[in-house]
């Protein structure tokens, strides 16, 4: 008579369970609050030779952060003028320099090439067709004007394996050398 009331047996019950608690974890990350942070990449195009520079930023970060620079609330990611203020915006606040131990030479000079959306994001282009050098010191201030607690980070991957630096707080130089 106590099963008639309760028809589910307890392997039912666990398997309703372990269902539920898949689908909270599976949640959770949704739900959760994303840390506002960049990816730059520097590697050689293997068609041209040339050092390309990827910047991958969250498109709703960029158009935060591009907003509150410019003080201008129409500018999107959407449109050309949004993604060409934003790479400029970029050119000025990454720098790439040779280095010697703790000396910072002059910057390389880096072209800007534009920027594109690709899903939720936007990738900012730059290239350096010169010489790079063997010690290379790097700054990375993207949008960490905007968002204290904005994240970059950088993986160099040119030479012998990859350097990944990280750009937080007040961080303002790193040095790595390319072997």
């Amino acid at each position: 008579m106590h099963r008639a009331l309760y028809p589910w047996n307890d392997l039912a019950i666990k398997r309703k369970l372990m269902i539920n608690i898949a689908m909270l974890c599976i949640a959770l990350p949704s739900i959760a609050d994303r840390q506002p942070g960049s990816l730059s990449t520097v590697k050689t195009n293997a068609a041209t030779g040339n050092v390309e520079i990827i910047h991958r930023l969250h498109n709703h970060d960029a158009e935060l952060g591009i907003m509150a620079v410019l003080k201008d609330r129409s500018l999107t990611m959407d449109q050309l003028v949004g993604r060409a203020q934003l790479a400029l915006y970029v050119e000025d606040r990454f720098t790439l320099a040779a280095s010697d131990g703790d000396e910072i030479g002059a910057p390389l000079d880096l072209e800007l090439l534009g920027a594109e959306l690709d899903g939720e994001f936007v990738l900012v282009y730059q290239e350096f067709t010169g010489t790079f050098p063997a010690t290379v010191a790097v700054r990375n201030d993207i949008l960490r004007d905007v968002f204290p607690e904005q994240v970059n980070h950088v993986n160099i991957a040119l030479g012998k394996g990859v350097r990944s630096l990280t750009f937080k707080d007040r961080d303002r130089w790193h040095h790595t050398s390319i072997e």
